[in-house]
């Protein structure tokens, strides 16, 4: 199976990376952020760090076509839930991944809520509500959506590098000495292996009826400050600092959902103390590591915040600065225009205040050009009054108001022409940047490509169901003899199916499907089955399908498949204890292949038989010949040590019988598995190499007894 996880590397995506890995599934990461890199030390997965609301999610999903997506959500670390542009950049995000989810019928999507969601509390509670509201609409048949309200999820990371949850956080602060805070109200919180669990549970269950479905995944017990504060001293009898100060912890109301272990058979494992343990070795072994990241990071943020400090005072002074300067400019025009223009008759005719406003339009834009406008009519006011005029008559002077109207005019319409040029330039730039931007993305989607492929290559190469192991396991089918054809199945399957416990039943002239062999003892004990009992699987098989067990308990197999010899079935494969999620349609047509290439070896070895016969037996009987004979127990005996077919050898009296007598009296007492034969011609005694264990041989004894036959069990010794 092939799953996405859409979310920042941190506590939750590591864990579950961790879960989706052991099961042998294919892991890809869609982080969101550039810092963040595969982290050493974790599963082999394949990273993207694309935004969530980048166009080219469409091109992961596309070349991944995952079967399962998880969207961590309430869980992301890239999101900062009080920032402004977080609801637009959240939604966005969500929205995109639903789309092309949909759009690429990824069948199962994950989404993580939390319990605040319930109550909308605060913004990451609205934020996450919203978004489940936003999956309940995209949810139909064919794209199952659960949510998963989760409280808060503690534990260990599977990194050091990654960020520290709060209770891990008080932990590390108590071993190491210093004050830690206790949780200021009761809450259930949940450790990430068991979030992890929950998850995977989800993924692996086929969708059902419902396209949404919302649950609450709850902690082992509940936690308080008292019950905190002991689990601390009980971790730390000598080095524990002292508890000051409350830690407010959210996701604590608790709501009404459907019961999601009852409908997954999913309970938390991890209670509080194990919990707390598991985060104390963790911080044990990277102690050093941690502190060293911890005093880097805070280093980091004491430097943040100088710069930021010395920015705005940059800004500051810049904008001070800016003032100064046009004020400066200003008086210089003003005293060209003052001292200048009446005592040189070339500058007669020259407006220096207007040539001010136009030098500020340029450079300054809107703001600066309003003030330079003003100084400029404030400086034309100042001459006017000098020369002998009045506020009153120098303000209502129509060419007063005019001059100011026209600086205005002048100062916007550069401002605006300027700027109109100044946004196309930046357009252009930013054209630009998105242009290598998408550039360097194509690279980045190619180097992905290359690891996928590379990838399958190596599963292709050398994972146990490739093509070239395939044909090496079931080269072993190439024999002639139908009883070593059936043996060669047992272990072809069991080895390309990866399943333990293999059996296949024969059909008996009775009606009934008698037991030939097993890979493992556990599946021999029915010896026999009837096929109408079991409608279901009887309709399936006769229809040439393979049936699949969905159902929990029972004593049908996982999986089964039949075997036809021209219209007539004539054996059935059993497949048990196979896990749930095997049970897909690649396994499906696995097995159909198999059961079509163990057919054709079948076929060879009925013509095989039906030609050899006659070296084999004698004639126009069912009495194999003395040298057939031995050369048979040799080969069925043998696959006891195998834990193939038990075989049991009974010596019977043949009390002047002829062989044609003994041939029609054993043949309707014995099943068709059975074998009969003789150790040496003209023999007292004839063999029967029974199809059962020598436990269940004494059936047999007392069945051929009530016939009129005398006979014996052959023991391991004698043979």
């Amino acid at each position: 199976m092939k799953v996405l996880i859409v979310g920042s590397y941190g506590l939750v995506t590591g864990n579950l990376v961790a879960r989706m890995h052991r099961e042998k599934w294919d892991v890809y990461v869609l982080t969101g952020n550039q810092k963040n890199d595969k982290r050493v030390g974790m599963p082999k997965h394949i990273s993207f760090t694309f935004e969530e609301d980048a166009a080219d999610i469409k091109y992961v999903i596309q070349g991944i076509m995952p079967d399962y997506v998880i969207f961590t959500g309430a869980w992301d670390e890239n999101y900062q839930w009080n920032r402004e542009d977080c609801a637009s950049a959240f939604n966005s995000g969500l929205v995109n991944v639903l789309s092309w989810a949909k759009e690429y019928r990824v069948p199962r999507f994950c989404y993580l809520s939390c319990m605040d969601a319930e109550e909308e509390g605060d913004v990451r509670g609205r934020l996450v509500r919203n978004g489940e509201r936003i999956c309940e609409t995209y949810a139909s048949v064919g794209f199952s959506i659960t949510a998963l309200r989760l409280p808060y999820v503690y534990g260990n990371c599977r990194c050091a590098e990654d960020t520290l949850d709060l209770l891990a956080e008080q932990c590390f602060l108590a071993r190491s000495g210093q004050d830690y805070r206790l949780p200021r109200c009761c809450f259930t919180p949940l450790f990430v292996s068991d979030l992890a669990e929950a998850v995977y549970r989800v993924g692996r269950e086929e969708p059902g009826e419902k396209a949404f479905a919302c649950y609450e995944v709850k902690g082992k017990e509940e936690l308080s400050g008292e019950s905190f504060d002991g689990y601390i001293k009980a971790l730390y009898p000598k080095s524990a600092g002292k508890a000051s100060g409350k830690l407010a912890l959210s996701d604590t109301e608790e709501i009404k959902t459907d019961d999601f272990g009852e409908n997954f058979g999913y309970f938390p494992k991890i209670d509080m103390k194990t919990g707390l343990e598991r985060v104390e070795a963790f911080l044990n072994k990277n102690q050093k590591k941690i502190e060293k990241i911890r005093k880097t990071r805070e280093q980091e943020e004491l430097l943040a915040r100088k710069q930021s400090a010395r920015e705005q005072i940059k800004k500051g002074l810049a904008k001070i600065l800016r003032i100064l300067e046009n004020l400066v400019i200003f008086a210089i025009a003003f005293a060209a225009e003052y001292y200048l223009k009446g005592e040189i008759d070339a500058f007669a005719k020259v407006d220096f205040l207007l040539l001010y406003i136009v030098l500020i339009a340029i450079q300054r834009g809107v703001g600066e050009s309003i003030l330079a406008v003003i100084l400029a009519t404030m400086g034309n006011l100042w001459i006017a009054l000098d020369q002998g005029g009045t506020v009153s008559s120098v303000m209502t002077q129509y060419q007063f108001v005019i001059q100011f109207l026209f600086y205005f005019v002048i100062s916007i319409g550069i401002t605006y022409s300027f700027l109109n040029y100044r946004n196309k330039s930046k357009e252009r730039m930013e054209q630009l940047k998105e242009l290598e931007e998408e550039y360097t993305r194509i690279i980045g989607i190619n180097k992905t490509n290359i690891e996928i492929k590379k990838a399958f290559e190596d599963r292709l190469i050398s994972y146990d169901d490739s093509i070239g192991k395939i044909y090496n396991v079931v080269s072993e089918l190439d024999v002639l003899e139908v009883d070593k054809v059936i043996m060669a199945a047992l272990r072809v399957v069991s080895k390309i199916m990866k399943v333990r416990d293999v059996s296949i039943f024969y059909a008996g002239t009775d009606q009934y499907f008698h037991f030939v062999g097993a890979t493992t003892k556990d599946t021999g004990e029915q010896k026999t089955i009837h096929l109408s009992s079991y409608p279901n699987m009887e309709r399936v098989l006769m229809e040439g399908e393979i049936y699949i067990n969905h159902e929990i308990g029972g004593i049908l197999p996982r999986m089964a498949a039949p075997i036809f010899s021209g219209n007539k079935l004539v054996y059935i494969i059993m497949l048990w204890n196979m896990e749930f999620e095997e049970l897909n349609l690649y396994k499906k047509n696995l097995f159909l292949v198999l059961v079509k290439l163990i057919t054709s070896s079948l076929e060879k070895g009925y013509q095989y038989e039906t030609i050899g016969r006659s070296q084999e037996y004698y004639e126009d009987t069912n009495i194999m010949l003395p040298e057939s004979f031995k050369k048979k127990i040799v080969e069925l005996m043998k696959g006891k040590t195998q834990e193939e077919a038990e075989y049991t050898l009974l010596q019977i009296k043949t009390e002047e019988r002829g062989r044609d007598q003994l041939n029609r009296e054993l043949g309707g007492l014995l099943r068709d598995s059975d074998r009969i034969g003789y150790l040496k011609d003209e023999d007292h005694y004839i063999y029967v190499l029974a199809h059962t264990s020598f436990k269940d041989s004494e059936f047999v004894v007392r069945k051929l007894a009530r016939e009129g036959f005398q006979c014996r069990v052959v023991t391991s010794n004698e043979t």
